[in-house]
């Protein structure tokens, strides 16, 4: 149970863009034929990759204390998935808001 503990900053601060993504999307009042406020999708994926990259520190810093690697191996391997597919929807957004 003391592991799990440790664990639970850094699950929070992976996973949350996944249940924040959706609540973005549509304050950013986006649908299949609009594009009303990007600016709120830029900076919600900002926010975003900010998260991921907290939470790489906080899953060495677990399995440091806790003494066991592989949880933290696959949660680094999400936060480091969920960053790049962040930084990738950043960069689509910024692209689309330029031209």
């Amino acid at each position: 149970m003391l592991a799990n503990s440790k664990y639970a900053a850094a699950w929070s601060l992976t996973l949350a863009p996944l249940f924040l993504f959706i609540p973005a999307f549509l304050l950013a009042g986006m649908g299949p034929c609009s594009f009303a406020h990007p600016l709120v999708m830029v900076a919600a994926l900002l926010l975003f990759v900010g998260l991921e990259i907290a939470a790489l520190p906080r899953f060495v810093r677990a399995a440091r204390s806790v003494g066991k690697g592989a949880l933290a191996m696959i949660g680094i391997g999400m936060a480091l998935f969920l960053l790049f597919l962040s930084a990738v929807l950043e960069y689509y957004f910024v692209a689309e808001y330029w031209t």
